[in-house]
């Protein structure tokens, strides 16, 4: 079981992916609020590794996470094009109705914040490298 992180500024997409890359839990939270999130998410899914996006806020979400004594990996993984891709995804997941469906994809812009998307395929990169 891994927990994916696509680490911002402001918020950070989480997923959970058990080994077979399926998503058992996608959300955002705030920055501030991701040591209290781990935490838990840790204890329910048994967490074996954490799959960060590798960026510079990638780093400062790994200094927040050492802090708290985690007893697991701690992974870099790119980031390239997840932001893109994540849209791509939204859109697949969440088909868009009357005229929208007339809009390109990639002229499409959700609704909502892509994180946990970008964070789903972060973690989805992680095991593809180690299958």
């Amino acid at each position: 079981m891994i927990l994916a992180i696509d680490p911002g500024k402001e918020k950070c997409g989480l997923a959970l992916l058990n080994e077979k890359a399926r998503v058992l839990e996608r959300k955002i939270v705030e920055r501030r609020e991701l040591p209290n999130e781990v935490l838990p998410l840790m204890a329910k899914y048994g967490v074996t590794a954490i799959v960060i996006g590798k960026s510079a806020f990638g780093r400062e979400v790994e200094k927040d996470l050492v802090r708290l004594s985690l007893n697991v990996d701690l992974v870099f993984v790119s980031e390239k094009d997840t932001s893109w891709q994540a849209r791509q995804r939204y859109w697949k997941e969440n088909p868009p109705s009357g005229l929208m469906k007339l809009i390109p994809t990639s002229l499409r812009v959700p609704p909502v914040p892509i994180d946990g998307y970008a964070a789903v395929l972060i973690g989805e990169r992680f095991l593809s490298d180690f299958s």
